[in-house]
């Protein structure tokens, strides 16, 4: 009975690694894809603005972001095939085996501890071009970001509107 657990375990999280059609940037999403570019062009002005960056340091700000954002959603998608698996193992009328239950909450943290490793190497390296108050000015702003994006998120569908010019 082990065996078939585990090999389920490993072609979940082989799986995992290929993207859902309806996940490729894209794939019959032409409006969200077009938003989305809007949205880190006017990001990325307001940073330059704000943070008074140089045409050099935005480009190495452009390459740490894009890196560290690309571990990231890589992590992101791991995450939530193990959380999948772990609701799978976790439903009612299901038989919790207590070795895969103990696998998946092992890997959930390993997860969350490398994500949180990502910010700061991405410090570190930001560090490297951008003095402490600009580190801390693009802290705020991704995290205002990052909280707008979650409460559009939570409004309900027909709440929604594209942001305005």
């Amino acid at each position: 009975m082990r065996r078939p657990m585990m090999w389920m375990l490993a072609v979940v999280l082989a799986t995992g690694a290929v993207p859902l059609r309806a996940q490729e940037p894209g794939a019959g999403r032409p409006r969200t894809d077009e938003l989305r570019r809007r949205v880190r062009e006017r990001f990325a002005e307001r940073v330059r603005q704000e943070l008074n960056l140089t045409d050099d340091q935005m480009q190495r700000l452009r390459v740490t972001i894009g890196t560290y954002g690309a571990e990231r959603r890589d992590l992101e998608a791991r995450q939530r095939v193990l959380r999948g698996a772990l609701a799978g193992q976790l439903e009612p009328g299901n038989r919790a085996r207590a070795d895969s239950v103990a696998r998946l909450t092992d890997g959930l943290m390993a997860l969350r501890v490398r994500y949180a490793e990502t910010f700061r190497a991405e410090q570190a390296e930001l560090s490297r071009y951008l003095d402490p108050i600009q580190r801390a000015k693009i802290t705020v702003l991704r995290e205002r970001l990052v909280n707008r994006a979650q409460e559009y998120r939570r409004r309900p569908f027909m709440e929604r509107r594209a942001p305005s010019e």
